[in-house]
């Protein structure tokens, strides 16, 4: 394990490169963001002391799925690399069930953020659909008045 320190603003890691450690906060803040410095660009949390990041590429071998971003100068971090990881699990069962905790929590949240983009997008489509049918039956009482003005004008 080693110990990190970072300053604000500077790049932990980058979404889409791979990496082989995980890092837990010993000290300040970071910014977990998707689309980094992009016109999408989205803040996705903000952890703290504590709280790890970087254990799904160890996890799952594949590449980073965001940006992580110091939020204050003296950011700390304890990195776990790739070959200290199965170690680290075996002999420290608080800290598994510590990352597993935040796993869960993270899925949690994503959850909600899901649903309520389902439900959110749900009722765009309702609206669409109720303004659509009135429309068509505005424009179906037009069309029948317009035809009995030209039926008695005739």
């Amino acid at each position: 394990m080693k110990h990190v320190s970072f300053d604000a603003g500077e790049i932990i890691f980058r979404e889409g490169t791979y990496g082989e450690s995980m890092y837990e906060i010993t000290s300040g803040e970071v910014y977990v963001y998707a689309g980094y410095e992009s016109d999408g660009q989205t803040l996705l949390a903000t952890l703290g002391k504590g709280e790890i990041f970087g254990e799904m590429g160890l996890i799952e071998y594949w590449s980073r799925s965001a940006t992580v971003v110091a939020a204050k100068d003296g950011v700390e971090v304890d990195e776990i690399g790739s070959d200290e990881y199965m170690s680290f699990l075996q002999n420290q069962p608080e800290k598994v069930m510590s990352i597993m905790r935040q796993l869960s929590a993270r899925l949690r949240e994503t959850n909600k953020k899901y649903e309520e983009a389902c439900h959110t997008v749900f009722e765009a489509v309702e609206a669409e659909r109720a303004q659509k049918s009135r429309d068509h039956s505005l424009r179906s009482r037009i069309s029948g008045l317009i035809r009995q003005l030209t039926h008695k004008a005739s």
